[in-house]
């Protein structure tokens, strides 16, 4: 038995870190089968490109545009876990503890998706290639913008700007690493033997002042990201409620792909064990808070810009609603939130990791289709508005064994990262307490 410390004094704890060991062999299994999911789907995408090579500017736009679209789930994950991780150290609820090394190993992932970044800063002749294909304000911008457009752009210089944006970017990102490597640092203590109580305290409110700041910046940050990356690819659209979405869409996916693992890891010790309902009630409560919060955020853009009318933001909708774009409009009515929001409302599925599992599922979908909603229409050949070639929603290779292989490849070295520390924090003064008998939630 191992002696922690709380507010009350000291009491001991039925955990050890021998036995939050992770399942290694489970998860060796899950890390080699994405691995291989991450190999076979990009030698296809490889492929694919080697056989047209040379052809349009359409072929290496259309690249980018699929390279955009498996980064930013990939980004999100990994973003909105360490939200997620700041605001559990705030809140010190228990739930957080439950599955804070699940959020850790998934911030670890920054390394992958700032080199995933990189491409799209491809730099060829004096000219950032992969900007050009995708951004109106980017010098190499390989389409001819409208006078309005031209406009707007000339307004944002030089804060819209291949230079401007690619310095945000690594300052953004350092920052970020900071934040992770920090936290992950500290969270070793909680797998040690911490010697008085005094000691515990200040361990503990270090991780909540940090974090408390760390969600001012977390806001601040993402927001720049959502608008620099997807809004930017209207040349003229603006909203203001744009950065809150990036705050909130990121962290309501990463509790998704959490809720998803807590399901994977409760088959074994030492999660089947520790991972009781209550627990898990509090975090379906919490997707359902997220998937409220995402829905209203969303509906206040959309009812602010339709009511506004305004001819620099109304055709960012319109051009969502024509040419097969309103069945993606209306997937996402249903399935991001009537029937996730419907479902959660039950008790008894929030009690369940495989029904609860089933729900994370499908809103985790629904999240890569609303990025796929947000980036896919901006471009001439697929908007709907564009008079020049009547543009539709079309799917193409890249968009899928692009963003399959990049996934993929997060996912596994998500469970890489995820068998480096016990599963749980073994020296939390709340574990005690969470390991109290209750029935198991499976």
């Amino acid at each position: 038995m191992n002696v922690t410390h709380d507010s009350h004094g000291t009491h001991t704890s039925p955990m050890t870190p021998e036995r939050a060991a992770p399942p290694m062999e489970h998860l060796s299994k899950l890390e080699h089968v994405w691995r291989l999911v991450a190999i076979i789907s990009g030698v296809f995408a490889l492929i694919f490109t080697y056989r047209v090579v040379g052809q349009s500017g359409l072929v290496h736009e259309q690249f980018f545009r699929a390279y955009l679209l498996g980064f930013w789930p990939c980004f999100g994950l990994t973003l909105g876990s360490l939200g997620l991780l700041m605001v559990q150290h705030v809140t010190g609820g228990k739930w957080g503890v439950v599955i804070r090394r699940i959020l850790e190993a998934a911030t670890r992932n920054i390394w992958i998706v700032f080199a995933m970044i990189l491409p799209l800063f491809y730099y060829l002749d004096g000219q950032f290639r992969g900007l050009g294909y995708l951004y109106p304000w980017s010098a190499s911008y390989t389409h001819k913008l409208s006078e309005a457009a031209q406009k707007v752009a000339a307004i944002r210089y030089p804060w819209m700007s291949d230079t401007w944006v690619l310095a945000r970017v690594l300052i953004m990102f350092a920052i970020w690493m900071v934040f992770i490597y920090i936290l992950n640092k500290w969270s070793l203590r909680l797998d040690s033997k911490i010697e008085s109580h005094e000691e515990y305290e200040k361990l503990r409110l270090r991780f909540m002042r940090l974090a408390g700041g760390g969600l001012v910046v977390y806001s601040l940050t993402m927001s720049l990201a959502g608008i620099d990356w997807t809004m930017s690819l209207d040349p003229i659209f603006y909203s203001t409620i744009w950065g809150m979405m990036y705050m909130v869409g990121p962290a309501l996916g990463a509790l998704c792909f959490v809720i998803i693992n807590l399901h994977i890891l409760s088959a074994e010790e030492p999660m089947q064990s520790f991972l009781r309902k209550k627990e898990l009630h509090d975090i379906g409560k919490l997707l359902l808070a997220f998937v409220m919060l995402y829905t209203y955020l969303n509906w206040s853009q959309f009812l602010i810009i339709w009511s506004g009318n305004l001819l620099d933001e109304i055709p960012w909708y319109k051009m969502r609603m024509h040419e097969g774009w309103q069945a993606v409009t209306y997937y996402l009515v249903l399935f991001h939130f009537a029937v996730p929001f419907v479902a959660l409302l039950n008790s008894n599925l929030k009690k369940k990791t495989k029904s609860l599992a089933t729900v994370a599922m499908l809103i985790l979908v629904s999240r890569w289709v609303d990025y796929y909603w947000h980036i896919m229409p901006n471009f001439p050949d697929t908007n709907p508005l564009n008079p020049g070639l009547a543009g539709k929603m079309h799917i193409t290779v890249y968009d899928i064994i692009l963003p399959v292989a990049m996934i993929s490849l997060w996912i596994a070295s998500f469970y890489r990262n995820l068998k480096q520390r016990p599963l749980i924090p073994a020296y939390h003064h709340l574990v005690p307490e969470i390991m109290e008998p209750d029935h198991g939630a499976h």
